[in-house]
């Protein structure tokens, strides 16, 4: 386990679920434009005079079935294969479900994965801005030091030389 392992999810709130949210609303136009794109399929579709709202696709199923027959005088159960015919479905009906379900995990997945990646940025932002002003403070030999999993550690390496300059600066 990590020594300096945050407690936190979200530190920076603002940041945070703003950086979600635009996650958010990108996929969430980007769906708006797939749904655009495929109402104008069936506008143009039904244009061109195929109705498929009305559409109807018929599915057989294979099933077991018993019938009584004589046989020798004596009436006897006999199993066998027939197929039946399901209802009707429209083709919409069995398109639209998987597609809405698929992007209700997609959402659920990129605010997991924005919660996580967002929180390897939020935390050593947070971390540089309370050593910053520990330096403004007057504290002395105050360095930002980061997680090996931390992002912005270039960041960091070059507010620690900022802070060796200042120091440098304010020595007589």
């Amino acid at each position: 386990m990590e020594k300096f392992k945050r407690k936190n999810v979200v530190i920076d709130r603002r940041f945070q679920y703003g950086l979600i949210a635009t996650f958010l609303i990108s996929i969430l136009v980007s769906l708006a434009m797939f749904t655009l794109v495929i109402s104008l399929y069936y506008w143009f579709s039904s244009v061109a005079g195929d109705n498929v709202f009305k559409e109807f696709i018929t599915i057989e199923r294979q099933v077991t079935a018993q019938r009584e027959v004589m046989e020798d005088g004596d009436l006897k159960k006999e199993t066998y294969t027939t197929t039946k015919t399901i209802p009707g479905v429209k083709r919409w009906e069995i398109v639209v479900p998987p597609i809405l379900i698929n992007n209700l995990v997609i959402m659920i997945v990129i605010i997991i994965i924005g919660i996580y990646y967002s929180h390897k940025i939020a935390g050593p932002a947070y971390r540089m801005i309370v050593d910053i002003q520990r330096v403004l403070d007057g504290e002395t030999s105050v360095r930002v030091k980061l997680r090996k999993k931390d992002k912005l550690k270039e960041l960091s390496d070059r507010v620690n030389l900022l802070i060796e300059k200042v120091e440098k600066l304010k020595q007589p």
